[in-house]
């Protein structure tokens, strides 16, 4: 996963002309309509207060893609809250690229840590066996016993049961990451908006093969070896191990929300009263509500995408 998606001469993110939008493989968010960038960016502004106004202001931003959400993120603050645009230093960090050594602010991502490369295991009566990659004439699957530790204790922070015969994903880097911020933030917000579960959701639908999928020309299909560094290859988050990480390091999770519900917290309706009242209708504005049904649609983006707000090195509050 890691060399399909992230080798410097073949892999996926690094080679690949385009990826979101109809002439891409998928859509996210930030593609489909501003409305996304302007909540995100009404909450920054509440997060800057509760983090006393900090000078500077930084908002790190993993996984830049194209770079739409950063760009809208900022043209907003600019426009309509310039007192605090004018704290902020962005940092835009993409795979391979260090983060800042200090920050105080947020660190916000948009579908960057379920493209994070993962390990996969099987459940075989009461033992844990690895899935890895044999390479021969074909490319085949063997399993053996895991060779890392940490699989086991991710495993019992993760799932709560295990199930004979089904298979998981394990997200170490995901957990190596949110243990380098905790290192590198003084006081902050990490904002993360992704497909993912906590423990109850994903208990509640059986999936006998984890939730690894791959993308190519919208088009979707649970084999990774095939169209190799032509295809996104994703695996749901699984928040139960983020939120757990983070306390373990003394951070404050606020719930678990859908990205409709975070939408709707940060101004969304009004929004939408603004749209309205400057022509939403008008037939020149016909991609413009595309967008929008995209980002809204029921049981669509905003039904499958879930936010969790993590706070670091600040006083806790009522999240309720």
């Amino acid at each position: 996963m890691d060399f399909c998606l992230y080798d410097p001469h073949q892999g996926y993110y690094t080679t690949k002309d385009k990826i979101f939008g109809p002439s891409g493989d998928y859509y996210t968010s930030p593609y489909t309509h501003r409305f996304f960038a302007h909540s995100l960016a009404s909450a920054f502004v509440e997060y800057f207060k509760l983090l006393s106004q900090p000078r500077p202001f930084h908002l790190v931003e993993l996984g830049v893609g194209e770079g739409f959400l950063g760009r809208d993120i900022l043209e907003r603050l600019e426009e309509r809250y310039p007192e605090v645009f004018d704290c902020v230093e962005y940092f835009p960090v993409e795979v391979g690229v260090a983060l800042p050594d200090r920050i105080q602010g947020i660190v916000f991502s948009n579908e960057f840590f379920d493209a994070l490369p993962v390990h996969r295991v099987r459940v075989r009566g009461s033992k844990l066996q690895e899935i890895y990659v044999s390479l021969g004439d074909e490319i085949s699957e063997v399993e053996s016993e895991t060779e890392d530790p940490r699989i086991l204790e991710y495993m019992r922070t993760g799932f709560k049961e295990w199930r004979n015969g089904c298979e998981y994903e394990v997200n170490l880097r995901m957990v190596e990451v949110l243990e380098d911020l905790d290192r590198r933030v003084d006081s902050g917000v990490v904002l993360t908006v992704d497909y993912g579960y906590d423990w109850e959701e994903y208990n509640s639908v059986d999936r006998p093969h984890g939730t690894l999928l791959c993308y190519h020309r919208h088009q979707v299909t649970p084999n990774p070896y095939i169209n190799m560094g032509q295809q996104d290859i994703t695996s749901h988050v699984n928040f139960e191990v983020m939120a757990k990480t983070g306390a373990s390091l003394g951070w404050t999770s606020e719930p678990l929300r859908s990205q409709r519900h975070f939408l709707f917290d940060w101004g969304l309706e009004q929004r939408l009263l603004e749209e309205e009242a400057q022509g939403l209708l008008n037939p020149e504005r016909a991609e413009e509500r595309l967008g929008l049904k995209t980002l809204l649609a029921p049981d669509g983006i905003s039904d499958t995408m879930k936010v969790l707000v993590q706070h670091v090195g600040v006083s806790s509050r009522d999240y309720s």
